[in-house]
Parts: C-alpha cells; sequence; structure tokens
C-alpha cells in the first residue's frame, strides 16, 4: 500500500499534517488518558470513532501516536486487531508497519526532510524522534528538491 500517497491525499484534503486537528475535522473523539503499557488504540463504538492517546508521553509523541491511529483509520478500517490476535492466525505486524509509515508520511513533508538526506539517518530519526529504521524507510522516499 502507497503510505505515503494517502497521507499526502488526507494532508492536502485537511489542509494540515497535524493528525489531531485531522481527526477533530473528522469528528473522532480523542481521548489523552495515562495508558498502561500501552502508546495509544483506536476504538469504535455505537459507529463513533475514539481515539486513546497516552498522556505521559511527550507532545512530538503524542503526534505520532494519533498520526499513526489514523493510519489505522484510513487503512485498516473494520479490522479489529485484538480479534485477529487472539482469534485468527493472520500475522498484524503487516498492519501496524503501515501505520508506523503511515505516520511518518503524514508528520513529515518531503520539503521539511530534504537537508537531511546528505545525513546520516541517525539524524533524521533524531529529528523526527523515530527509530531508525522508520527514519529509513520515510527517507527512502524523500525526493529532492530540484531547483
Amino acid at each position: 500500500m502507497d503510505t505515503k500517497a494517502v497521507a499526502n491525499s488526507i494532508a492536502l484534503k485537511y489542509g494540515t499534517r497535524n493528525p489531531f486537528s485531522i481527526a477533530d475535522n473528522l469528528g473522532l473523539i480523542v481521548i489523552h488518558a495515562p495508558l498502561v503499557d500501552t502508546r495509544g488504540m483506536r476504538q469504535c463504538i455505537a459507529r463513533r470513532v475514539i481515539l486513546y492517546i497516552n498522556s505521559n508521553l511527550d507532545e512530538r509523541q503524542q503526534m505520532l501516536v494519533c498520526a499513526h491511529e489514523l493510519g489505522h483509520h484510513f487503512l485498516h478500517r473494520g479490522m479489529n486487531r485484538i480479534f485477529m490476535d487472539r482469534n485468527t492466525c493472520m500475522v498484524t505486524n503487516k498492519y501496524e508497519n503501515e501505520a508506523h509509515h503511515f505516520s511518518v508520511d503524514l508528520l513529515f513533508d518531503d520539503r521539511e526532510l530534504t537537508d537531511f538526506l546528505e545525513l546520516p539517518v541517525s539524524a533524521a530519526a533524531v529529528y523526527m524522534g523515530i527509530s531508525n529504521q522508520l527514519a529509513e524507510y520515510r527517507m527512502r522516499s524523500v525526493e529532492p528538491r530540484l531547483f
């Protein structure tokens, strides 16, 4: 799945890359709470979507988690990962990886990351507040500026 294309389309549609603003525009309920052993999760109750974000995380990590949960909302609507983990033999890592990719694709525009193309991936990872592995994914898709 081309998570970057989906993320860019959503950013264009809503005029922002801020996942909390996008969630608000969609009418999603966002609850900040001190979650135990969980960074965030998405739940649907009576056709209402609720995003839970761990309030113990710093602001940057909360943005990443919200963007990740929006990834599940846009890419995996109708799927229940907890059910799949407990009751099926499906490998859910694919869906988690797609949501991770979506989150960095949404939050970080190519123009913002172009300067990191000549630096080690670790510099981009520190800037974005993500793992080197996820930064490597994101930096592979950055299109350099054409002057």
